[in-house]
């Protein structure tokens, strides 16, 4: 299982669910996004096709391994795993998303381009948990310039979701602070993957996979890859 964190987080908010799958046989591999990890100041500097060229490091990584290979991520480690799939789907026996951001639809999401040379921050995204003991770990803002090349991976992602064919298992939050659960359909309507199958998490924020139904998707995610394998061990067979 390759497993992507979010935007301006790092493998932390990853790690309950990395040990999860790993206790359950998994080989896990959840690698740190550049730019992510350090002060926003960094983060700033980077771009998403730096993110994503990590991310392709990292499957060739678990390819190596010899053994199919499932991608697994939360909000833009959703998009991040979307944009995989559609560029090496071949290479991928199914997907878990969680919270997947494809679109932003707060209205001055748009002038982030501009925004980023008089506004080089803005208050920090994470921690949006329902759980009051949990904090997320992130930077301490978010840059606008980081932000507005997310967007530039929505927008060449969310026109090519067709080419999703993999098994898709979606997790979305009843109540998000961060993105829009209508996120989540915008992906279900786009992808052509013939099995998708979609839970909605009661009791969680945005940060699910440190909430309360965390548990949830851990052992849904593990009961996915179990079925996708047996189903190509019976083809095999």
């Amino acid at each position: 299982m390759l497993l992507c964190h979010g935007f301006t987080s790092d493998p932390a908010s990853m790690r309950p669910w990395g040990e999860h799958l790993r206790d359950a046989g998994f080989n896990v591999i959840a690698p740190l996004l550049p730019g992510h990890g350090q002060t926003w100041q960094v983060l700033a500097k980077s771009t998403w096709q730096e993110w994503y060229g990590r991310l392709e490091e990292a499957l060739d990584e678990a390819l190596a391994l010899g053994r199919p290979v499932f991608a697994g991520g939360l909000s833009m480690g959703g998009s991040l795993c979307l944009r995989l799939a559609e560029q090496r789907g071949g290479d991928l026996a199914g997907l878990v998303l969680v919270n997947p951001a494809i679109f932003d639809d707060k209205p001055q999401g748009f002038l982030a381009p501009v925004l980023r040379y008089v506004m080089p921050s803005v208050a920090a995204i994470g921690s949006d948990l329902n759980k009051p003991d949990v904090r997320e770990k992130t930077t301490a803002r978010t840059p606008v310039a980081a932000y507005a090349s997310l967007r530039r991976l929505w927008k060449v992602t969310r026109p090519e979701l067709a080419r999703v064919t993999v098994p898709l298992r979606i997790f979305t939050s009843a109540q998000d602070h961060v993105v829009s659960p209508r996120n989540s359909a915008v992906v279900r309507a786009g992808v052509r993957s013939k099995d998708v199958e979609s839970t909605v998490l009661p009791r969680s924020y945005h940060v699910a996979t440190l909430d309360y139904d965390a548990e949830t998707i851990f052992a849904g995610s593990a009961e996915f890859m179990e079925r996708q394998l047996a189903k190509a061990r019976s083809v095999h067979d």
